[in-house]
């Protein structure tokens, strides 16, 4: 690298330290002042301070809302919400330090320094353990030995460095640590520093995003080239643009540094105030749920847990401590490494290196306060899969959830017609769906029967038979009858077979046809007639109108279109009636006890699993079904005969 190049470097770093830790030592033990960073333009040489004092009509020192909205039309609405968020200390007025922090198109260099919770806690912490310095340092050196430090605990009360050593403390291995060393320690514990001592956070409140940084091919100088670059970021859009905002002085490679400059970083004040679409000053769940899906996610999991003062929303303090705030680390990458569904620590990278706030956002996250956190309260890395779950819903207002220990899967919920049990397919992690069982619950009790190997279970009309299919055996009908084992083979070639509501036929998928069959006689008919069909083939699922005259299905196209579509069971012609595209449908159906409309799971992509109703009628547009969780992805489903009962399968 050429000297003018140095030069430009170095330069750089000094205007990065611009936002530096004031860490000026003072009389008697040499405490840094704070870990509170500084505003890169002095106070009285920002150029708002004069908007700010031409406000201040009363020359009071600060700016009461009046004086804040004077003159703001159109934006009053506006100005009065960004008053109340950067009133920090409450105090219905704001100081010039509060009023510099406020987005008003200036250059971050030009921003006050936000007040970023991230750094109040570390500079809580600190001064907890400056206050008990001199009790540690015995011989009062103003420095701690490995004695001192032993005896003293000194980070027995912060979490997450309880168990951190003495070296570990010890930066400069001069085999003492000083108050500037703890400092530094709890900077890279808390995310405020890397290791090296390049900030991770500026006076604007925007984080770098160290995640990325961290995967980048960093050469010997400490380098990365476009070309590392552009591997590293795969198939991402713009990465032109992307590179752009990072080197600015266009030499095709950038450090850190340059990096921390750059695009990727989170800014967690403008997104609050963009997210707040009703000008309160807060975020409620609702308007959380407009991040992108994997930010979502996270916020979705941490909005009780940050709620600090549990008024059922989120102020910019809450939202900045947020994970999805903070990308030093790929939160939802820890991994449970017994496979219990259990996460026992939040530790994702070694040593120091954001170990404190590792601690703290676990911590928050146990909302049940059992010191381990569970797939309800954050999503982590497990091989782990809950029993899977069946919700029982009654028109009374009366719900229930069944659940199949040793079942991991569980599908195709059917409810009998006393409304007594409820019938499923369910096989175990280790096992694939063809090692299916066909289990019958009790919606009264808590036995459950299991009937074997079969799968897609369901009832005749008077409760008393099952008929289900086993893979590569074909379809049967088999008694519900206490004791009996009686069990009748309709058909070797068949597939998901069903019983019409009124349990005088069956009908079941054979090669890309459907087959009626008459279940007192036996006789039996193809619904398409030959040569007529469109469909190259017909999934499982398919499901009886209530009146027994349709049956809706799910049919792919010799031209590969997917339909959803009914069509006539009586025998003078097929009567096909195309309701909606299939494309992103799951084969499961459950008719409204009306018949007018039927439901089904979608899974859109990036989306979790949804219930959607139709009309039973041509060109439909599905809609979303309301009585269902929105966290939790719902699929298999059936309506009871009698309307009564809706039950479905949900997941987290």
């Amino acid at each position: 690298m050429g000297l003018l190049q140095a030069g430009i470097r170095h330069v750089c770093r000094l205007l990065m330290a611009a936002a530096v830790l004031d860490v000026d030592a003072q009389q008697g033990y040499a405490q840094p002042a704070s870990i509170r960073l500084k505003p890169p333009v002095a106070n009285d040489d920002n150029p708002l301070r004069t908007a700010f004092v031409d406000r201040d009509v009363d020359a009071s020192g600060g700016l009461s809302e009046a004086e804040y909205v004077a003159d703001s039309q159109p934006d009053l609405v506006r100005r009065k919400r960004d008053f109340m968020v950067f009133d920090f200390d409450a105090d219905q007025q704001l100081s010039l330090d509060e009023f510099l922090t406020i987005p008003m198109g200036q250059s971050e260099n030009h921003r006050g320094v936000i007040n970023d919770p991230v750094i109040r806690i570390a500079e809580s912490r600190l001064t907890g353990m400056l206050e008990r310095w001199g009790q540690w340092d015995k011989n009062s050196d103003t420095t701690l030995d490995r004695d001192e430090f032993t005896a003293g605990r000194i980070a027995a009360d912060i979490p997450g460095l309880q168990n951190a050593d003495f070296g570990m403390w010890d930066q400069d291995r001069d085999a003492k640590i000083s108050p500037d060393e703890v400092a530094r320690t709890l900077e890279m514990a808390y995310g405020i520093r890397t290791p090296a001592g390049d900030l991770l956070r500026n006076n604007a409140g925007r984080v770098v995003d160290w995640v990325t940084f961290r995967g980048l091919k960093v050469d010997g100088n400490g380098m990365v080239s476009k070309a590392d670059y552009f591997e590293a970021l795969g198939g991402a859009e713009n990465k032109e643009g992307w590179f752009g905002s990072i080197d600015k002085n266009l030499d095709g490679q950038f450090d850190f540094a340059e990096f921390a400059q750059g695009d990727h970083r989170t800014d967690p004040v403008q997104t609050f105030l963009n997210l707040d679409t009703d000008l309160n000053g807060v975020l409620s769940r609702a308007e959380i749920d407009a991040l992108p899906s994997d930010w979502k996610k996270m916020a979705s999991f941490a909005f009780t847990g940050f709620d600090d003062n549990h008024d059922g929303a989120i102020s910019l303090s809450e939202y900045q401590l947020m994970p999805h705030s903070n990308l030093l680390a790929s939160w939802m990458s820890a991994v449970d490494t017994n496979d219990d569904g259990l996460l026992l620590q939040f530790r994702l990278l070694p040593g120091i290196p954001l170990a404190a706030l590792s601690a703290e956002y676990f911590q928050r996250l146990d909302v049940d306060h059992d010191k381990a956190l569970s797939l309800n309260e954050f999503s982590f890395v497990t091989n782990y899969r809950p029993p899977a779950e069946i919700r029982i819903q009654y028109v009374d207002g009366r719900r229930k959830a069944i659940t199949f220990p040793g079942y991991g899967f569980v599908c195709s919920p059917e409810i009998s017609p006393d409304n007594k049990w409820v019938a499923v397919d369910g096989w175990e992690r280790n096992q694939s769906y063809r090692d299916a069982h066909a289990l019958v619950a009790s919606l009264e009790t808590d036995e459950i029967r299991d009937l074997g190997i079969g799968c897609m279970p369901n009832w005749s009309a008077d409760g008393k038979h099952i008929a289900y299919c086993r893979y590569g055996e074909g379809v049967f009908i088999r008694s519900f009858e206490e004791g009996s084992d009686e069990e009748e083979l309709i058909d070797p070639a068949g597939w998901a077979i069903q019983f019409s509501s009124d349990g005088l036929h069956v009908a079941y998928v054979k090669q890309n046809d459907l087959i009626i069959r008459n279940v007192a006689t036996g006789e039996q008919r193809a619904v398409f007639a030959a040569g007529n069909n469109p469909y190259r083939y017909i999934e499982h699922n398919i499901e009886w109108s209530p009146d027994s005259s349709k049956i809706v299905f799910r049919g792919h196209r010799t031209n590969g279109e997917i339909d959803i579509a009914t069509i006539s069971t009586a025998a003078n012609g097929p009567d096909l009636t195309v309701c909606c595209n299939g494309a992103d449908v799951a084969p499961d159906f459950a008719w409204q006890p009306d018949g007018l409309k039927f439901l089904f799971p979608r899974q859109i992509a990036g989306q979790l699993g949804q219930i959607y109703e139709v009309t039973a009628e041509k060109n439909q547009q599905p809609v979303r079904y309301a009585f269902q969780p929105e966290d939790r992805s719902n699929s298999g489903l059936d309506w009871s005969r009698d309307g009564k009962i809706f039950s479905f399968m949900s997941d987290k």
